[in-house]
């Protein structure tokens, strides 16, 4: 019989924001093979408020789809504007989903709940844990802290549901620290990263050489990302090798977001850039991918990282990266597959992309493709997310003195 696993997501991708939780999606494809699955990712609801229109574009996200065989239902639950409610949101949520929930329920009778973010979701989950005595494993993308520092309501919930839930899973070690230091050590803390689709992220047909002039920029365009110590670096770079330019990909959704994308842009100009960089906005997955094949290196300069998909991704395209100590990419890079360099250091970011444009030729494609193999793919990181739902299953029939027929069977990815 197989194990029924209710994912519960708020990041999930959708007809309005299709790279939205990625990550997620893909995790639960993979877990799919072994697992039925169900997903509920809840859509914020904000009223029409002046100035704050763009939540309306979540009314376009229907309520219920089919997505490569899984089910994935977008109940709606009340927000406000920016980080208004953002300390009532796991009420708010909660209400949202309990419907949906009690519906499922009496059809798909689950096993154990996944959420990913300790909150809200990792709170809600564990309240519905409770409610329907199964065990509850809390994935964490996001660092804890500063932020959590800020909200005290916010941090009172999301350590409670840390010690509720049978495993919480880091993405990387510095996740995990930053959890540890609100809820102290716990054996329940099981760091296991992000997962590549080495289907889609590739190396080139053996011939295609890449643009050693290209370098290349993935992700969110805003001052967190480092995006203006990445423009400062370029100017230094160009200085030596005029023919090099940049290509930057991806967007923003949320107006404070796109406000501070203006201004990269305008620092850009301000630079003498607009003839060596290029904004693409977002693109697909296989189009990043081939992108990445054509690049020399991918650069991602941030302040503040908690892991770094978008490195992993390009390892597994063969291509070599530059990245800041910043958190997640200290549990991905290395000499052999880049450089890592400080945080928030023009001179040394601008160093460090020189060095692999230089020694270009001692980055074996190969050999980055067989790390990210062996490492990071969804295969790997699907089959230890099982076995943490049979180890939370095995503790939860000792703790209540079940029969082993009354928690499925043990499956294998």
């Amino acid at each position: 019989m197989s194990l029924k696993v209710l994912v519960l997501s708020r990041n999930y991708p959708n007809n309005v924001m299709p790279l939205l939780g990625l990550w997620v999606e893909q995790l639960v494809r993979q877990i799919g093979r072994a697992c039925e699955c169900r997903v509920i990712a809840p859509i914020p609801y904000c009223p029409p408020l002046p100035g704050f229109f763009e939540y309306s574009r979540f009314r376009q996200i229907p309520f219920q789809r089919n997505v490569n065989g899984i089910e994935v239902f977008h109940p709606r639950f009340l927000t406000g504007p920016g980080y208004s409610l953002h300390s009532f949101e796991a009420n708010t949520y909660y209400w949202g989903v309990y419907r949906q929930v009690e519906q499922l329920r009496c059809d798909f009778p689950f096993d154990l709940i996944h959420a990913h973010f300790s909150y809200p979701d990792g709170g809600v989950a564990a309240r519905l844990g409770q409610r329907y005595r199964v065990p509850v494993i809390i994935t964490e993308h996001a660092p804890w802290q500063p932020w959590m520092e800020e909200y005290p309501q916010v941090r009172r919930q999301a350590v409670w549901a840390s010690r509720e839930c049978a495993f919480h899973i880091p993405v990387s070690r510095y996740v995990r620290d930053t959890i540890v230091y609100f809820t102290g050590e716990s054996e329940k803390l099981r760091v296991i990263p992000v997962g590549v689709d080495c289907s889609v992220f590739a190396p080139a047909p053996e011939g295609n050489k890449p643009d050693l002039n290209q370098l290349l920029y993935v992700g969110q365009i805003n001052f967190t990302k480092g995006i203006d110590v990445l423009l400062k670096a370029m100017r230094q770079i160009i200085e030596q090798r005029p023919e090099v330019r940049l290509v930057l990909v991806g967007g923003s959704f949320y107006r404070h977001k796109r406000l501070q994308e203006e201004r990269l842009r305008s620092l850009a100009k301000e630079l003498g850039l607009e003839n060596h960089i290029e904004f693409v906005g977002e693109k697909s997955p296989h189009d990043v991918a081939e992108l990445m094949r054509r690049s020399a290196l991918l650069v991602l300069p941030s302040r503040a990282e908690s892991f770094g998909a978008v490195l992993v991704e390009a390892i597994a395209c063969g291509t070599p990266v530059v990245a800041t100590q910043c958190g997640g990419p200290e549990d991905i890079v290395n000499d052999k597959v880049g450089v890592l360099v400080p945080k928030e250091d023009v001179d040394a970011l601008a160093s460090g992309m020189l060095h692999v444009l230089t020694h270009r030729d001692h980055y074996s494609s190969a050999l980055l493709r067989s790390y990210a193999l062996e490492n990071f793919s969804w295969e790997r990181i699907a089959c230890q997310t099982v076995n943490l739902y049979h180890a939370a299953l095995e503790r939860d029939r000792h703790r209540r003195g079940l029969k082993d027929s009354e928690v499925g069977q043990t499956l294998k990815v």
